[in-house]
Parts: C-alpha cells; sequence; structure tokens
C-alpha cells in the first residue's frame, strides 16, 4: 500500500470540504442459545460498486473504476460451535477493511445473530484496485486514491451487503464439520525489503548477493479453516474455506482502470469452482481468501527493480498464472484436511479497542502520541516506485539521506525524516487525521488463533506478535497449533516493522505511523489480551461510543431517468494483443440504462455457445465464461442521451471453434439482449459473424 505524500500533495489536496458527523449505535447484547450440534453457513456477497469509485493502493496515481473484470467480492464464513458461541470471518476483495465498516455492520447484525463486535473479522485480501474512500479517518480517505474523503454512499453499500451476507449465512447454517491446517508454499511470494529483513536480530544465514534469498525469506504459510455442512441426504460435503496466505495484491500495477481482486480472484475461484463441481454440492461453495504478514511480500512475478517506468505494464497473463498456482495448493491443503473434519469444534474471541493515542504504553513498550509519514513514503514501495520523486535520494528508501543520523533520532520515531519537514507536517497534515483507533482481537477456532490487525504487517513482526499470544496460551497449558495474523482488517494504519527494520527507513518503516516501537507494543497489547482472555474468559471491551466526523464527497454516479432503449453500437470484433503480456479479446458494444442503474454487482454479461440448435452457457475447463469469472470485462465508457450510457464488454483469451454469442441481462424493464453470434479463429484470423 502507497501514500504518496508529495508536498504538492500537502498543498493540492487540503481544501475545503462537507463534514459529516456518523454516529454508530452500539448494540446491546443478545446471547446466542446453545444449539445441539455446532452449525455452519457461508455465502459470498457481490460489492462491485458503479464506475467512478477511487481504487486504492497507488495513491494519487491510481485510476477511478471505469467498471469491473472479477468482481469485488465479500465472503462471510459462519460457524456456530452449539455451546453459546459463533464468530462470522468475513473476507473482502478490499484494499483493506475499516473500523467504521465494521462497526456499522455489528451494529446490524447483532439482534438477528446474537453477534458481538468481537466476534466479527472484516479482513481483506488487498487489491490495489478496489474501491476505498469509506475509513474511520481523514488521512487516509485523503490519501489512499486519487480521490479525497469519505464517500458515505458507498460505506453504507458495502455495509448493507455485508450484513445481509452474515445474515444470510446464519440463517442457511447447517450441521457442521470443520478442520484446521496449514501448508508452506513457496515460489509465489519473495521479500521485497530483503535488506531490512536481515537487519532483524533473529535472523542468520541470509546473504543479499544470494539471488534465492528473497524467495526464502518469506511467510510461505497457507492457513486454512475447511467447513463442512450435512446435506440433506444426512452425508456432509464441503462448503467452503477462510484461508490467508502472505502476499501483496500488486501483480495488476498502476494503469488498471477496472475494478479486480488482482491475484487473489483465480485463487478463490478455482477452489469455488472445483471443489463444487468434484463434490456435487447442492450450494455455492465459498473459498475466502485473505492476506496475511503481506507487509514485505511481493508476488513472485518478473522482477522490475527500482524502475518506476516498468510497473506501467499490466500483466493480467502473469497475475492469472500466479493465482491459479495459489489456488491449486489451496485446494491441495482443503483435500489433505478432509481426512481431520470433526464435529468437536471450540470457539472463542477477544476484542479490546483502545484509542492508542490515549494508551500510548503496553508493559514497558511505548509508542509515539502523535503518528508521522516518513520521507520514504513519497517515493512508493520498491518495484512500485513515484515517478521522478524516487530519483531524490532524500525519498529514496533505504538511501542514507532518507534518514536521520545525528539529530533527534532516538525518539520514538527514531530517525525517520518527517516528509514535510516534522515543524510543518503537523500544520499540513493535523494529528487528530490519522488513525487512532484499533481493535485488538483474537479469534479462537480449534487449535487456530487469527489475530486480526489493521496494520500491513512484515514477515518478521507477525512472527514476533504472533509468538506473543502463542507463549500466553502455553503458559496456562492451552497451548494452540496455529497462530497467525491477519493484515488489513477492521481498519487501516499503514504498516508495522521491527525496530530493526525500521532503522533502515525503507518505505516500510517509512509508512510506520506510530514510530520504531510499534510491533513491539502490539505484540505487548495482544499478549496481554491473551492473558485476560485465558484468566476471565471472553473479553468485549468497545470504546465508550463510536462517533466519527470526516470529510465527505461523492464518486458515484447521480441518479438519471433512462428514458431510452437498449441497442447494439458495435457487432462483436476482434482486438488482437501487440505485446506478450497483453491479451486478445473480443468486444461488442451497447447502449443501455445510466451507469447509477445498470447494477454492476448483479450478473450482466455471458458468453454462450451453440450446441446443436440450443445456445448454451460456455464453460470452458470447468469455468463458466461469464462476468462472474476471470475472463469477462465489463465497462463504462460514456453517457449518451435521454439518460443511457454506452458500454463494452471483452471477452480475454477467447478459444478457437464454435458460434458464439454475448448476452446482456435484462436490466429496469430493458429486456434482455443477444448479440449477432460469431465463430473465432476456425481456420480463419479473428472473428467472422455468423451466417
Amino acid at each position: 500500500m502507497r501514500v504518496l505524500l508529495s508536498l504538492l500533495v500537502f498543498v493540492s489536496l487540503t481544501g475545503c470540504a462537507a463534514t459529516q458527523e456518523i454516529f454508530v449505535q452500539q448494540p446491546s447484547a443478545h446471547n446466542i442459545a446453545a444449539e445441539k450440534v455446532p452449525t455452519a453457513g457461508a455465502v459470498s456477497v457481490d460489492i462491485t460498486p458503479p464506475p467512478g469509485m477511487p481504487m486504492g493502493g497507488y495513491s494519487v496515481m491510481a485510476n477511478r473504476g471505469q467498471g469491473f473484470r472479477t468482481r469485488i467480492k465479500a465472503r462471510v464464513v459462519y460457524i456456530n460451535d452449539g455451546k453459546g458461541q459463533s464468530v462470522a470471518l468475513v473476507q473482502t476483495d478490499l484494499t483493506a477493511a475499516s473500523l467504521l465498516l465494521q462497526h456499522e455492520v455489528a451494529a446490524r447484525v447483532a439482534e438477528k445473530t446474537g453477534l458481538k463486535p468481537g466476534d466479527i473479522a472484516i479482513t481483506a485480501s488487498h487489491s490495489h484496485s478496489a474501491p476505498v474512500n469509506f475509513f474511520d479517518n481523514d488521512f487516509y480517505n485523503k490519501h489512499m486514491s486519487s480521490g479525497q474523503w469519505l464517500e458515505p454512499d458507498f460505506l453504507e453499500f458495502a455495509a448493507s451487503r455485508i450484513s445481509a451476507g452474515i445474515i444470510q449465512a446464519y440463517e442457511s447454517r447447517r450441521p457442521a464439520k470443520i478442520a484446521t491446517g496449514k501448508k508452506d508454499i513457496y515460489g509465489y511470494n519473495r521479500n521485497r525489503s530483503l535488506d531490512s529483513y536481515v537487519l532483524n536480530n533473529d535472523v542468520q544465514g541470509v546473504e543479499l548477493d544470494d539471488p534465492q534469498a528473497k524467495f526464502e525469506a518469506v511467510n510461505p504459510s497457507l492457513y486454512m479453516v475447511r467447513v463442512d455442512v450435512r446435506d440433506d441426504d444426512g452425508k456432509y460435503k464441503p462448503l467452503g474455506a477462510f484461508s490467508s496466505f502472505s502476499v501483496h495484491a500488486t501483480a495488476l500495477s498502476v494503469p488498471v482502470e477496472v475494478y479486480n481482486a488482482d491475484l487473489f480472484a483465480y485463487a478463490q475461484k478455482d477452489l469455488e469452482w472445483k471443489i463444487r463441481d468434484r463434490y456435487k454440492t447442492s450450494w455455492p461453495v465459498v473459498h475466502a481468501l485473505s492476506t496475511g504478514t503481506q507487509g514485505d511480500m511481493a508476488p513472485a512475478l518478473e522482477e522490475h527493480g527500482d524502475n518506476y517506468f516498468s510497473h506501467f505494464d499490466v500483466d493480467w497473463k502473469a497475475a492469472k498464472k500466479l493465482g491459479q498456482g495459489i489456488g491449486g495448493e489451496a485446494i491441495s491443503l482443503f483435500e489433505a484436511l478432509g481426512s481431520e473434519l470433526s464435529s468437536d469444534i471450540q470457539l472463542a474471541s477477544a476484542a479490546r479497542e483502545l484509542n492508542i493515542r490515549e494508551h500510548t504504553k503496553a508493559g514497558d513498550v511505548e509508542i509515539c502520541h502523535d503518528a508521522a509519514v516518513g520521507n520514504t513514503v513519497a517515493a512508493g514501495a520498491y518495484e512500485r516506485r513515484t515517478p521522478w520523486l524516487s530519483a531524490i535520494p532524500f525519498f529514496h528508501g533505504g538511501n542514507v539521506m532518507a534518514r536521520r543520523w545525528w539529530f533527534f533520532k532516538d525518539g520514538c520515531q527514531g530517525n525517520k525524516r518527517h516528509l514535510g519537514f516534522s515543524f510543518l507536517q503537523p500544520l499540513l497534515e493535523p494529528k487528530d487525521s490519522f488513525p487512532n483507533t484499533v481493535m485488538f482481537q483474537l479469534l479462537r477456532i480449534n487449535d487456530m488463533v487469527i489475530l486480526p490487525l489493521p496494520f500491513e504487517t512484515t514477515t518478521e513482526s507477525g512472527r514476533r506478535i504472533s509468538t506473543a499470544v502463542s507463549d500466553a496460551f502455553t503458559a496456562v497449558g492451552q497451548g494452540v497449533k496455529y497462530v497467525w495474523v491477519a493484515s488489513n482488517a477492521n481498519g487501516y494504519f499503514g504498516y508495522t516493522t521491527t525496530p530493526e527494520e525500521y532503522s533502515r527507513q525503507n518505505y516500510e518503516g517509512g509508512h510506520t505511523l506510530y514510530g520504531q516501537y510499534t510491533t513491539p507494543y502490539l505484540a505487548a497489547q495482544l499478549g496481554t489480551l491473551a492473558q485476560d482472555f485465558l484468566q476471565d474468559g471472553r473479553v468485549q471491551e468497545l470504546t465508550p461510543e463510536w462517533r466519527y466526523e470526516l470529510k465527505v464527497n461523492h464518486f458515484l454516479p447521480e441518479a438519471v431517468v433512462s428514458n431510452g432503449k437498449r441497442e447494439w453500437l458495435q457487432l462483436p470484433h476482434e482486438v488482437s494483443a501487440e505485446e506478450p503480456n497483453e491479451e486478445s479479446y473480443v468486444a461488442v458494444q451497447w447502449q443501455d440504462i445510466g451507469p447509477d442503474q445498470i447494477a454492476f454487482d448483479q450478473r450482466l454479461v455471458r458468453v454462450e455457445h451453440k450446441v446443436g440448435d440450443q445456445w448454451q452457457q460456455l464453460i470452458i475447463n470447468g469455468e463458466p465464461v461469464h462476468d462472474d469469472g476471470y475472463d469477462i470485462e465489463v465497462r463504462y465508457l460514456d453517457d449518451s442521451d435521454n439518460g443511457m450510457a454506452e458500454y463494452e464488454s471483452r471477452w480475454y483469451n477467447p478459444v478457437a471453434g464454435g458460434e458464439y454469442r454475448f448476452v446482456i441481462e435484462a436490466r429496469d424493464n430493458q429486456p434482455r439482449m443477444t448479440s449477432a453470434s460469431f465463430t473465432y479463429g476456425s481456420g480463419s484470423a479473428g472473428v467472422a459473424l455468423a451466417q
């Protein structure tokens, strides 16, 4: 995650904006009645917004979403242990979660489900091509994207969809069995900040000049909770999984113009489709794959070094190959856990909300009272550098000029050079604009403990935080097998590095807002939470009230009345790939209702093929070719007359042979449309319209 805070941005993004006060009513306690058997439910809900939302991750260089390819989803896995405890594990394809979003969801589902706020974790896969501007603080609503301030309509949209998903999962629950496990997989991530990693006191034998070191100095752990439920015939079949793998979702780079879930989409969908087909389930299988300690974990793609121009190539092929590789590993782990499924389920949760500006001490560790952004944040991370600024040594991560050496380097912010200077930064970026409230949370699922944290956690930081919690369990004779951190969960605070990594002042250290002792502080707070939970039972300590005062803006399209009719604007035609990293596609264009009405969160486009004299949904290698898959893109082009708009759909990687057609589903009293039929390839170049 990059936040570009050049002096120009400091000056230009500080204009006036409307302010909205948001008050979320904390839910009353609702006890869950003990059920005779453990149960579970899982659903996938679509949170793909209309065009126009700023996409997060590349800051002011990011585009606004013009459409989508691989939808933005929220996947919910609900588990009840049958003894009065339940949890809702929510994975989203968002850049990060939001504490405001978590509060909104918790308030809406409590009465129906009995879930307490600490029972709900909202995690993220950290796609850099997902909508943002729904955070609980002005700082990241201002700097994470090319837009400014909270979009309240998207917040409401996401909160209502996720809440509905949790309630649907709760209502569809069935008797359940679960299994937990881990598989170490290599070759899918690499350490992008190796020169910081080797500074850690407990890291030995890593040589910077070893070309394999970056692939070994990683978090290789793929964690999984597999969930099976009982079908109507009495047999247990797969329902889904909640999983985690530590890798940045940056396989796709800055120029991307459409919302997408990056490499995670392929790993999620492969398991969902293949497991459902293999076991013939009567329900959709759900793979809620989120990110772990990915703070210094880049995708193991071809390395482009620090040439900032290199990240202007968008390589969907490479993203798909890597994502499907992870998906194959996930399927393997899922199958291996089949023999370990058990209806003996033990669940627990603990949560403590703290304003860390007011609670700066944890044991003998103290963090800064005020957040500060380092110079190196402006230049961006390795391989995703900011043009021009990264060429200036004063901003370039790891450069001796980018960190303090003599004066003012012994305080909580250590040797961080403050962007815009320490005396000027608070004037341009008020300290109250930064995030300040953390939900420290642990969720126990049998022998696994999940630690959702609103930080991009580096590999070694994650190990130290997990060890603090594991040690607390071991100290009372309740050893657990797996303890892991889910980054970017329930909010967003930038990064957390170890003190040793911080001293290098690479991008990750510059973006550790609350100083060099952030990781020891987080480890101490979570260790204390674990101790209190083990001593006193459930811990649910919330801040006195959930009240936010945020600057707001609007990016979603305005409502208009569409008085025209659907019609085709362009027949199916081929656009051939010109570069090795590009994909050929077949495209059609049509006129339709306006972008506020088109409902991108509902199935819109599919490709059919002719079998005999019947048209059927096209399925290739078990993968349906429609806009809830890999290769169908839908994008808004421009407004038209009478409140209508122009759209284009692209079918990437079309297969040769057969007769095909595009189908546009009905919308808002507009009938379904079918395109002219066409063939692709079949011995001739390109698309030929069928006679």
